[in-house]
């Protein structure tokens, strides 16, 4: 193995934990296609990284960033659902993005293309991924109660709405760093399908968020294991093997 690869292993193994940690929360908070529908509003960013030649990576963030906030307004001040603003924000953007990116750059966006991801690229995923991790075990309790006992968080004055933008935040985020491996299309092999699988195997919080991670962790390094050996794209390979995580996992239910 050549050091480029080994330093997108290292990279995937902090974006694929912050992914399955934000997952988890998700998964608590019954919002499991967040961010599926979510990472659709970065395709725009993505689109104009691809037109005006810099790197994808900071427009899909930019746009993310973006749709975030505008999904955060939009529910505070109207009282919609966050997963109603989410859908009109994830069709608008796709046809936003569909319209904007390039033939050729349309498989690279839906599925990733580790091939195109620079060496500063992954020093600055990992720090995000970092930082993301970091976050989330600051604010655990608060997350925690906002997710499984929001009225709890509200009598010991844990503010739902700035809860809520936290987590859109870090969604996004990890959505931002998680594109580049595996796609807008196959965003949940590293959130979701982990917290699931997770969900199944254990009972106990602290065990269901560890090993969220480490199965989104595992997920992510065996498929770009797969992509270095058969040359699968590594977002298909990702999916491959976190679904067969979780298929196992129905039959050890507990």
């Amino acid at each position: 193995m050549n050091e480029f690869f080994i330093l997108t292993l290292i990279s995937g193994v902090f974006v694929a934990a912050a992914s399955g940690l934000t997952g988890s929360f998700l998964i608590l908070r019954r919002m499991s296609l967040m961010s599926d529908a979510l990472s659709h509003v970065a395709l725009p960013g993505i689109a104009l990284g691809i037109i005006f030649k810099f790197a994808p990576l900071w427009g899909g963030l930019a746009a993310l960033f973006i749709g975030v906030l505008l999904i955060w307004l939009i529910e505070t001040k109207t009282k919609l659902a966050t997963e109603s603003v989410t859908g009109v924000m994830f069709v608008t953007a796709l046809a936003v993005g569909a319209l904007l990116i390039p033939e050729e750059g349309l498989l690279e966006a839906f599925f990733g293309s580790v091939e195109k991801i620079t060496s500063n690229q992954l020093i600055f995923q990992t720090a995000l991924a970092a930082v993301i991790i970091a976050t989330v075990l600051k604010f655990m309790k608060q997350l925690t109660l906002f997710s499984i006992a929001p009225d709890l968080g509200v009598s010991i004055k844990i503010s739902p709405i700035k809860m809520q933008l936290l987590l859109l935040v870090l969604i996004a985020l990890t959505i931002s760093i998680g594109i580049g491996f595996v796609g807008v299309l196959l965003i949940s092999a590293l959130s979701i399908i982990p917290a699931a699988t997770a969900r199944n195997l254990v009972n106990g919080f602290n065990s269901f968020i560890w090993v969220s991670v480490i199965l989104s962790a595992v997920a992510l390094s065996g498929g770009l294991l797969i992509h270095y050996f058969s040359g699968m794209n590594p977002g298909i390979a990702t999916v491959l093997v976190s679904a067969t995580f979780f298929i196992l996992s129905l039959f050890k239910r507990r």
